[in-house]
């Protein structure tokens, strides 16, 4: 019989509590596996699958899952939703491989392209609960809480951004813009556009009709530039530098020999009044995306503060 000073027994009780440590940790893991498993299969019961004679005769042939996720993608590119919705809901349901994160990822997408917040929503959660610094989720939660007004959401998001040394600069100072223009905080506005010059912009959206004398005495010739679709469409701009002469010039309320870095108002100048007029579109610096709205976050890529106005040329149009 072993004693217990027996260098054996102390080997034996090593191994066996090695043994007992890996047994534990492979239950633990096998527990919380069933459990994510059983997680996921309600979460598919909440989403109904609607009735599509078309998707259910491509589930009867024997498609691959990357076959089926690439038409899915090609229905969404179209803009039809439900055909591409239904076809991930179905892939989810029935396949057990690791692409059911990509599936969930891709889903939250078109969620979200259909303005469907909170179904987006928890279908990004589902992703975190399996993989809680999924960075691709992460950045498309805070997509949809911004959209949701879930300001306080966004800020542990961040927290985790800033662990996770990632560069979060924009979103912080963007959330933060957000919190003191829902709170009417001017003076916090005021001080975050001092410390964050791109927020310029929502600084002049916010002051230019409630104080439009502190933006004339604020912005420069290349502020009136980057911003000239903001400053085209408002009345009695004054003539505090070039640039808004210039603009005065091009739409005939003067007459200005300062010439303009900018093509479009130097050809108004000299173009008929009611033969052209100055329309705007927005290229996206990261993705070069082109929109005719513009957005702080781009539709496409969702980056902030990318998208670049750029001047154009159009017919006038009377009525």
């Amino acid at each position: 019989m072993l004693d217990y000073r027996d260098p054996l027994f102390s080997i034996i009780i090593f191994l066996s509590l090695i043994l007992i440590t890996i047994l534990i940790t492979n239950l633990v893991a096998s527990i919380r596996e069933r459990n994510r498993i059983k997680h996921l299969q309600e979460f598919i019961e909440k989403f109904d699958f609607l009735s599509d004679k078309e998707i259910k005769s491509i589930f009867s042939d024997n498609i691959s899952e990357n076959a089926l996720i690439l038409l899915a993608i090609a229905f969404e590119k179209e803009g039809n939703y439900e055909k591409s919705l239904n076809i991930y809901l179905a892939l989810l349901k029935k396949t057990t491989s690791s692409q059911r994160l990509e599936i969930l990822q891709n889903m939250a997408e078109v969620y979200l392209k259909a303005g469907f917040l909170q179904k987006a929503r928890e279908a990004l959660l589902e992703i975190l609960r399996s993989k809680p610094r999924n960075i691709k989720a992460l950045k498309t939660l805070i997509v949809v809480d911004d959209k949701l007004k879930n300001f306080e959401e966004i800020e542990n998001i961040i927290e985790i951004f800033e662990e996770l040394d990632e560069e979060i600069t924009k979103e912080k100072a963007y959330i933060q813009f957000q919190k003191a223009y829902f709170q009417s905080d001017k003076s916090q506005i005021r001080s975050l556009v001092k410390k964050y010059p791109f927020l310029k912009r929502n600084y002049v959206n916010y002051f230019l009709y409630i104080n439009p004398k502190e933006v004339f005495d604020i912005v420069n010739e290349n502020d009136v530039y980057n911003m000239i679709d903001i400053f085209w469409n408002y009345d009695n701009i004054p003539l505090k530098n070039s640039a808004f002469i210039q603009i005065k010039g091009a739409k005939k309320e003067l007459v200005t020999t300062i010439k303009s870095p900018i093509f479009e108002l130097e050809l108004l100048k000299y173009a008929p009044k009611e033969l052209a007029d100055l329309e705007f579109e927005y290229i996206c610096s990261n993705c070069k995306n082109i929109f005719p709205i513009y957005e702080d976050r781009c539709p496409k890529c969702k980056e902030l503060f990318t998208l670049k106005v750029e001047p154009i040329i159009t017919k006038k149009l009377v009525f």
